[in-house]
């Protein structure tokens, strides 16, 4: 591959320079391409990366991959020349790959350090940096820490080309592609073929259209349709993220082609969404709930679940049912995982549509849960909305989780009010779990709302689980917390 800039893509902040902290989230650096992400800071995270990287005393290469975005090519470059400069050996991916490819590619090499370039869901003005440590897990808060310390100690950046990297054999190139679906193709068990099975892809002009088609075929599936594939640094000018919202704009072009199931991906391809059927959207807790349903009930698998503080009591009452434990952990994908190793779970996930599976890799993965939920699809021989009825009616539950989001400029603001309590409702609050950026509330109902922060753009997410058929007094109940904290 000719590793050169290609874009030609890039935004202007009125000439004026300004200089933003590099701070991680719970995914990682991002930023606003040309704002905080910028060649600079990228190679100041580069330096801190081999800096850390040496203090470690690690041997391993450093695998480096990039995703569809706007730069990313170009910043996987500069990544890698950093890196080389500091004598740090590099194995660099020669085309774009979806994050989770990166993570099992450095997890089969045990790799103490791993890097991908993407912004995952974010808006297509958006660029980052994920870290993953040992294993090709993502970088706990402890790594991240150290390393915006390192770079606010920075005293200089050593770099030296791609091609002098290869000289002296720091620098190898390598396309992980056929080893990362070779390895999803190992977990999936299929009993019963289903080719007949319609099946609709969109991956919202994302890395999912190099692996989902790819990844089913090879299950079997024959009869498989993709839109919105291939390269958009733009994504078409949707949100390349699967959102109720993005998926139900597919509804019309699949009821037209009577497809028996859709998939959606992000840009990255580590969350995904259904529709059923019906063309009816499948929410993302009662994904994680169906599949861990199924493992345990039809596949004989054993094992406690793992969700973040915003998914679904559907899954602890599945747990409990099945004779397990859901354990809840902060949102971050990485808190997850952790989880996931400490108590041996089978499966874990988030509401946000991200899971993983014991023995897999350590992170989220939309190829993979693809692959795991077709399985259940051909196995079990029903149409999707009665595998997700049959887990629902065994877990004897019938809510959902909605969602809304508030823009914000002013964080302290909010938390004044939060602090003050006076919600504009008249429902009783049994109980207050506080875990960091979220505020978790009981109603006295069975209900609960959560107030979250996000970790990667100023934004609160609020968060109500109730029942089904009180969705339009849900959302109408969302809007006035909404407008008590604006």
């Amino acid at each position: 591959m000719n590793h050169q800039a290609t874009d030609g893509f890039f935004f202007q902040h009125k000439s004026v320079i300004i200089k933003y902290m590099i701070r991680f989230g719970t995914g990682g650096f991002r930023g606003v391409i040309g704002q905080s992400f910028t060649k600079e800071n990228v190679k100041k995270i580069a330096q801190a990366l081999a800096n850390v990287y040496h203090q470690e005393n690690a041997k391993k290469p450093i695998c480096v991959g990039y995703d569809f975005r706007c730069l990313s090519l170009e910043s996987s470059i500069w990544i890698s020349e950093v890196l080389l400069g500091n004598a740090v050996p590099v194995l660099l991916s020669k085309e774009p790959t979806p994050t989770p490819t990166i993570m099992e590619e450095s997890k089969r090499f045990g790799n103490e350090f791993g890097v991908m370039i993407t912004a995952s869901h974010n808006p297509f003005n958006f660029n980052g940096v994920k870290i993953f440590e040992k294993d090709g897990m993502d970088a706990e808060k402890p790594l991240t820490d150290r390393l915006e310390k390192e770079i606010s100690f920075l005293s200089g950046i050593k770099e030296c080309s791609l091609e002098e990297g290869k000289r002296k054999g720091l620098l190898k190139e390598n396309y992980p592609l056929e080893d990362y679906l070779n390895n999803i193709l190992s977990f999936v068990h299929i009993e019963k073929k289903a080719p007949q099975t319609k099946i609709l892809l969109d991956p919202i002009y994302g890395t999912g259209s190099l692996t989902l088609k790819k990844i089913l075929t090879s299950m079997g599936f024959t009869n498989i349709n993709e839109i919105h594939g291939g390269r958009d640094v733009k994504f078409g000018g949707l949100l390349p993220n699967p959102t109720k919202d993005n998926m139900e704009k597919d509804r019309a072009f699949f009821l037209k082609g009577k497809y028996d199931i859709a998939i959606g991906t992000d840009s990255d391809c580590d969350r995904i969404a259904v529709l059923d059927e019906k063309g009816e959207y499948v929410d993302a807790n009662e994904i994680l709930g169906a599949l861990y349903y199924y493992l345990i009930a039809y596949r004989g698998m054993k094992g406690d679940i793992v969700k973040n503080i915003a998914s679904s009591d559907l899954l602890d009452a599945l747990a409990h049912k099945l004779g397990y434990v859901c354990h809840q952990v902060d949102v971050g994908f990485k808190n997850i995982s952790a989880a996931m190793k400490e108590y041996d779970a089978l499966l874990g996930g988030e509401g946000s549509g991200g899971l993983t599976m014991r023995g897999y890799i350590f992170g989220k993965d939309s190829t993979f849960a693809t692959a795991l939920f077709l399985e259940m699809v051909a196995n079990l021989g029903k149409p999707v909305s009665k595998i997700i009825e049959e887990s629902n009616k065994f877990a004897h539950f019938n809510k959902i989780v909605l969602e809304d989001s508030l823009s914000f400029e002013n964080k302290e603001t909010i938390l004044q009010k939060i602090g003050e309590g006076h919600f504009p409702f008249e429902r009783e609050i049994r109980s207050v779990e506080h875990l960091n950026n979220n505020w978790k509330y009981r109603l006295q109902n069975g209900d609960w709302f959560l107030l979250r922060f996000s970790g990667t753009e100023p934004l609160m997410r609020l968060f109500l689980e109730t029942n089904k058929e009180n969705e339009e007094k849900g959302l109408d109940f969302l809007k006035q917390i909404k407008d008590f904290l604006s």
